[in-house]
């Protein structure tokens, strides 16, 4: 069975006199989403089928959406509530007056010079994509087909999420081995080939940004809580720059030499391991996870296989001898193997990644490519 790959490209959009009526649609899907999500809440309503046919008719009464934007309405609905029952929480999901507006197919289409027509309640509005080269070229690459879109508006600017999707290519046997891939702090990522992805530069920002954070929140006025809030936003940029430049590196080296990629499954890492009180914030803000999203959609498009390992004890155990002692990990830096036959010495991270290239890979999970950002 073929995977298929998805990635979404966010276009600014110029609105161009249209705000009024892209707002009053926006306050009247999302009114019709809440009901909608209420509706199937209290009558435990989950299929989508059973919900289409139980609020169709009334969403449309009710909020004068027409036929499309009421079924998108539905979707996004039934979607927010699996997602909650998913998580085992017991509130009904809500969306308030600015979320976004699900377009399908039927709902929006891409013109020619940039232009994009959006349903409303007062009919169709024609805005325009403001394009970088980049977006430009997603956008117009024949081997990517153009799929749904939401309307999101964020500090009083509105911007187009457009989905595309393709078949993915073909995950080449790799025949070059495996390259593994240690996470970790001070070394954000540390492969089987020895090369260091440091946290110097990632630690120093965080630092600054964490003291900056904390001087804002004791002074507690209103611009003090907007600069903490843009602040955040930085970081986050910040953060996932810094976790594609690293997937791009070890996709690419993989992809070069032919190689799949083992990963350490960090789930649950936060719950089973304790750090000291000064590395606290680093371990909790870091997010291994993003990183892991991008090694898999990245590794899907070149067809490179990737695999979750367990992690445990490959910190621990010699990578020549094999020998597992707690002792071996002298500090964060260095492995000396206490086997007096062996006495093996290197960069500790390093030894980890050449272990996990070598765990069994047969009954693992795949992680799951995720959307690619555009």
């Amino acid at each position: 069975m073929s995977k298929t790959l998805t990635r979404t490209i966010c276009c600014k959009l110029d609105v161009d006199g249209h705000a009024i009526s892209l707002a009053a649609t926006q306050r009247a899907f999302n009114d019709a989403s809440t009901w909608v999500a209420r509706v199937c809440w209290d009558e435990s309503i989950t299929n989508t089928n059973t919900a289409h046919h139980r609020v169709y008719g009334e969403t449309r009464e009710r909020f004068g959406l027409g036929a499309q934007l009421a079924v998108c309405a539905r979707a996004k609905a039934v979607e927010a509530i699996k997602a909650v029952k998913a998580k085992r929480r017991d509130t009904c999901p809500t969306f308030g007056p600015r979320g976004s507006i699900r377009y399908d197919a039927r709902t929006y289409r891409l013109m020619s010079l940039d232009r994009v027509s959006l349903n409303t309640l007062q009919g169709r509005a024609v805005c325009r994509l403001v394009l970088g080269a980049r977006q430009h070229r997603m956008l117009v690459d024949p081997a990517w087909e153009v799929g749904g879109a939401d309307l999101v508006w964020r500090a009083g600017v509105y911007s187009l999420h457009i989905t595309q999707s393709r078949e993915a290519p073909t995950e080449t046997e790799p025949d070059g081995g495996t390259l593994g891939v240690d996470l970790g702090i001070t070394n954000l990522a540390t492969d089987s080939d020895g090369e260091h992805f440091t946290g110097t530069i990632v630690h120093r920002v965080r630092t600054r940004y964490h003291l900056r954070r904390q001087r804002l929140q004791e002074v507690g006025t209103r611009n003090a809580k907007r600069r903490i809030r843009h602040m955040g936003q930085r970081e986050a940029r910040f953060q996932k720059d810094i976790n594609h430049c690293i997937s791009m590196r070890l996709v690419h080296k993989a992809a070069v030499s032919r190689k799949a990629i083992a990963l350490e499954d960090l789930s649950g890492i936060r719950e089973r391991t304790t750090v000291r009180r000064e590395h606290r914030y680093e371990r909790h803000s870091w997010a291994f996870f993003q990183l892991r999203q991008y090694i898999a959609y990245k590794a899907a498009q070149s067809g490179v296989p990737v695999y979750l390992v367990d992690p445990r004890n490959t910190s621990r155990t010699c990578s020549r001898c094999g020998h597992c002692e707690k002792a071996n990990r002298k500090s964060q830096a260095e492995f000396l193997c206490r086997n007096p036959l062996c006495r093996h010495a290197m960069n500790a991270d390093h030894n980890a990644a050449i272990n996990i290239s070598r765990q069994e890979r047969a009954a693992v999970n795949r992680p799951m490519a995720s959307p690619l950002a555009g």
